[in-house]
């Protein structure tokens, strides 16, 4: 039995209206004002959507409405944003919601019809087009603090295959959906009206961007059936789109960037994180070269990285199986019988020596993928048969593992999302088809292109060496992607502050006085268990997770 890795599982908008900013000179600032007058009065309809172009758009903006204000005055259509380094690629974005004044609205609000998610805060969506129709959609969140000084974080589930609408409505969104037990019954009324409202939400004291990638996730969709299977184009679509989000939305451009993802984010945000950390680099250089300082506009300002639950080394994380199933180390009941355990034991030993082998020493695709699915079925199949939640050891999945993950509350968001009025609000394009929480077709693809197979700690010491910090946090019941396989991973790496970490304190961080897990921390690298949370540690201890991002983010130990 073969078992899914750690699932949670252009039309350059062709028709658009192209109004091309003329470059004025300083001081011009009223050419400026009638020339982004004449770019707002363009209509949707026939002609297309408003078209700005970046970053002409900006040196016309001196003294006139900025990109930004442009977008919320057309709040029912889309704006489609093009940058002259990206001709490839173009953002669709428009305004869901905005409070008209400070909480103005409240948080519970369900009067306003066009009300979403949580209407106390500025709320965006839209989708990231490409010149090979690749289509991915996004939904943005300002901060219920200080928008604009507080981190953009960026987020994504993983699968691979699987919609951030699970952060989103499940985790650490501004809101969740209601639990109907997975009936996905219509709750009548305006959008709102079928979420509440998450106290716990990290767009707390973050920005947080939830994109739905790769492509045929959620509702993102492709024009003309090109897909993306690795995470190495993955990472140049969201650099790209990056650079034209914060073209447009410039007040957030110096803001501390996050990246953050769960499961197969494991090897998404290291890989992305990582083409950041390049691009910058290149762009510094060539400045450097020509005598000159680099343009701040273009570097994006990627300070941390935060994995939850990861897949990061799938060899290791294979074999740690065993010790997670079969011994008290896993800090869980034992379910597996004696016997089991004995050859899971001489599986594992065995898959040690032939992983290395095929899928270190000397790689070789077909061959590591033999190995890996051939480890998996040995030392993972025994738990899957048992037909416990891979996702929490401690529950019996009767909601089913496909395809609602073992929790009812998926087929729930599902529902909700397939709402017509909801599709309508959001943006959501009718080539998406219907919404689904999570894509076995993606992640078929990525199987079969090896991308599963990368170790990417590499790209995480990478970082911790350029002075990114990173948060790696792992709920102590998730079977799927263990506390124990991440930390030996995590262990072995080799990095510059690997002493420093290796040589601090291992101990427990308490909330409330209540032991919340264990942490460690040095050399950037801060490591973080969270007791009695799963796969998804939002969802089992929304408390407490909030709790370790915000001391993170304050520079303190857990």
């Amino acid at each position: 039995m073969k078992l899914a890795r750690c699932a949670a599982l252009l039309s350059l908008a062709a028709s658009a209206l192209a109004l091309q900013l003329p470059l004025y000179a300083d001081g011009a600032a009223a050419a400026a004002a009638a020339a982004f007058d004449a770019v707002d009065s363009a209509s949707s309809g026939a002609a297309g959507p408003q078209r700005i172009e970046l970053p002409r758009a900006q040196a016309a903006s001196a003294g006139a409405a900025s990109t930004e204000e442009l977008i919320a005055r057309h709040r029912a259509d889309f704006t489609v944003l093009t940058h002259e380094e990206f001709p490839e690629m173009s953002v669709r974005i428009k305004r869901i919601n905005a409070p008209a004044a400070p909480s103005a609205k409240g948080k519970d609000d369900s009067s306003d019809p066009d009300a979403f998610c949580d209407p106390s805060v500025t709320s965006w969506s839209g989708y990231i087009d490409s010149i090979d129709g690749k289509s991915l959609f996004f939904t943005f969140f300002e901060s219920r603090s200080n928008p604009s000084k507080d981190p953009l974080l960026l987020w994504t589930n993983g699968g691979p295959g699987c919609s951030s609408a699970i952060g989103l409505f499940m985790e650490l969104g501004p809101c969740r959906v209601k639990d109907d037990g997975g009936r996905g019954r219509r709750v009548e009324g305006p959008p709102i009206n079928g979420t509440t409202y998450n106290a716990y939400s990290w767009n707390s004291r973050m920005n947080t961007l939830f994109i739905d990638q790769p492509i045929g996730v959620g509702y993102s969709y492709s024009r003309y059936g090109t897909h993306t299977y690795d995470a190495d184009q993955g990472a140049a679509d969201v650099y790209k789109f990056l650079r034209i989000f914060l073209g447009a939305f410039e007040r957030f451009a110096s803001n501390e960037l996050i990246l953050s993802g769960e499961s197969y984010g494991g090897r998404y945000i290291p890989r992305y994180a990582a083409e950041i950390a390049d691009r910058n680099f290149e762009l510094t250089t060539k400045a450097a070269k020509e005598g000159k300082k680099p343009d701040a506009s273009k570097l994006l300002n990627l300070k941390r990285i935060a994995v939850g639950n990861g897949l990061t080394d799938i060899t290791v994380q294979t074999t740690s199986y065993y010790d997670f199933t079969c011994t008290q180390a896993g800090l869980n009941p034992l379910y597996l019988d004696i016997s089991t355990c004995k050859e899971m034991k001489v599986w594992k030993k065995r898959c040690e020596k032939m992983m290395q082998k095929v899928c270190r020493e000397s790689f070789d695709r077909s061959l590591c993928a033999a190995a890996v699915n051939t480890c998996t079925d040995q030392i993972g199949g025994p738990y899957a048969e048992t037909g416990r939640n891979p996702y929490n050891v401690q529950d019996d999945c009767k909601a089913g593992l496909s395809p609602n993950l073992c929790y009812d509350l998926t087929a729930d968001i599902a529902a909700y999302l397939n709402r017509k009025d909801v599709r309508e609000l959001l943006g959501a394009a009718p080539e998406a088809g219907d919404f689904q929480t999570c894509n076995m077709d993606v992640a078929a693809g990525f199987d079969r292109a090896g991308d599963t197979l990368v170790d990417n700690s590499d790209y995480v010491a990478g970082l911790l060496e350029r002075g990114i910090t990173a948060l790696f946090y792992v709920g102590t019941r998730d079977w799927i992607c263990n506390w124990l396989g991440n930390k030996q991973w995590i262990d072995a790496m080799e990095f510059a502050g690997a002493k420093a970490f290796k040589q601090a304190k291992n101990y427990r961080w308490l909330v409330d006085g209540k032991e919340a897990g264990e942490t460690q921390r040095g050399g950037g690298l801060t490591w973080a268990t969270i007791f009695g949370a799963g796969h998804m540690v939002p969802y089992d201890q929304p408390k407490n997770s909030l709790e370790m991002m915000n001391r993170w983010l304050d520079g303190e130990a857990l």
